[in-house]
């Protein structure tokens, strides 16, 4: 499986479908959310966001297909009535509510945030992590976002966390199919789950993957029983499946 390919039919290609299906129903969702703009002279405020997101959420939550920790919108800069930034986001099996203390922690806390940005910048749907969700779980988490755009403008991100330990569950089947050792990589080339035991979510195990046109590369730490792994990516999402060369 080298690095310049995809991963072809059977476990691989499940464990690309399952983030691409996953990505597909926030763009559909987000389309949903877009219309809370579109339906109205102006910007909503926050409170008349909340009352309309609120049940898209719960909705999006409720589904059993996939265990989610937490949904929902956060606005871009300017995109509501009366407030510079605002989330509405519902997180656990309770559904409650994230806030925010001040309207400037708000800005700080997710204004520089990849999953914030990354789907403003380049209008795609982005997958962030793993990372420790300080913010809302205190655990491992994936976090999906999309744009939301309404009128031709981009006013905010729909997203959802997913555990990192939900993942392991769902997928660990799938990448021992593919290899024993087989590893689940980010964009920057760390951990989201293995079939090896010896690699824990977060930790680096390649470098420069997206770049390189190598059969296989090296890995970061020696110490690991063997040198080099191939990487095959997962279609044209920024994941990847590495397996010991």
């Amino acid at each position: 499986m080298n690095q310049g390919k995809t991963t072809g039919n059977g476990a691989g290609a499940d464990v690309s479908y399952f983030f691409e299906s996953l990505l597909q129903d926030l763009h559909e969702w987000a389309g949903r959310m877009s219309r809370v703009f579109e339906s109205r002279e102006g910007a909503p405020g926050p409170q008349e966001l909340d009352a309309q997101i609120h049940p898209l959420v719960d909705e999006f939550l409720d589904r059993k297909a996939l265990p989610l920790v937490g949904a929902g919108f956060v606005a871009a800069k300017d995109a509501l009535a009366g407030t510079p930034w605002h989330m509405a986001w519902w997180q656990g099996s309770t559904k409650e509510r994230l806030l925010m203390l001040t309207v400037e922690s708000a800005g700080e806390t997710y204004s520089r945030r990849e999953w914030f940005t990354v789907p403003l910048e380049t209008g795609e749907g982005h997958i962030t992590g793993p990372y420790v969700d300080f913010l809302c779980t205190d655990e491992y988490t994936l976090t999906l976002t999309v744009p939301v755009t309404a009128n031709g403008t981009i006013v905010g991100v729909a997203g959802a966390d997913v555990l990192v330990e939900t993942i392991e569950l769902l997928l660990m089947d799938r990448l021992k199919d593919i290899d024993p050792r087989a590893t689940l990589l980010n964009g920057s080339g760390r951990v989201i789950v293995s079939a090896d035991p010896q690699l824990a979510a977060g930790a680096l195990l390649v470098r420069g993957w997206q770049g390189s046109d190598a059969a296989s590369l090296p890995v970061a730490d020696k110490d690991l029983g063997f040198d080099k792994v191939a990487v095959g990516r997962c279609g044209t999402l920024p994941l990847a499946i590495a397996v010991p060369a």
